[in-house]
């Protein structure tokens, strides 16, 4: 009988360890999460701003919806390396309309976007939390965060 009790009291400290290395795994940063395939989260797509969604036509909805479901056989890692697709700081954001915005959909306690590169300019901009892009906006052509012309 005490065997039993030592034996259940062992499992429950095992169970209640790997329950708080799951709870900080997720609270911080997991390098592993690159490794995973993307999901996407579309319950917070902005609608009506210059980069909304509202006025993409029938074609090009079918166009983005293709990409992603390519992007869904990848690893987050493998789509890093291989289209620029990247995290930015939003402190360090060069158009103050991506503020306004933000703070305009009540999201502007955010740190970070994600920008996912579609083709040359085209990009859907999100929040990347663990695997999922939470997608808010879709940018044709590259005005959210624009790069720097080179040489000059």
């Amino acid at each position: 009988m005490a065997k039993k009790k030592k034996d259940k009291k062992a499992f429950r400290n095992i169970k209640q360890e790997l329950l708080k290395k799951q709870y900080i795994a997720k609270k911080y940063h997991d390098p592993n999460r690159d490794f995973e395939n993307p999901a996407w989260q579309f319950n917070l797509l902005d609608w009506d701003s210059q980069w909304g969604w509202r006025t993409i036509d029938t074609d090009k909805w079918q166009d983005i919806l293709v990409k992603l479901g390519y992007f869904e056989t990848r690893s987050w890692a493998d789509i890093k390396s291989h289209t620029g697709s990247h995290t930015v700081f939003i402190a360090d954001c060069p158009n103050p309309q991506v503020m306004q915005r933000l703070a305009e959909i009540k999201r502007d306690d955010l740190d970070e976007l994600f920008s996912l590169r579609l083709s040359g300019k085209e990009r859907v901009w999100g929040i990347l939390d663990e695997h999922i892009l939470k997608i808010l906006w879709w940018d044709p052509n590259h005005e959210i965060w624009p790069s720097p012309k080179k040489h000059t």
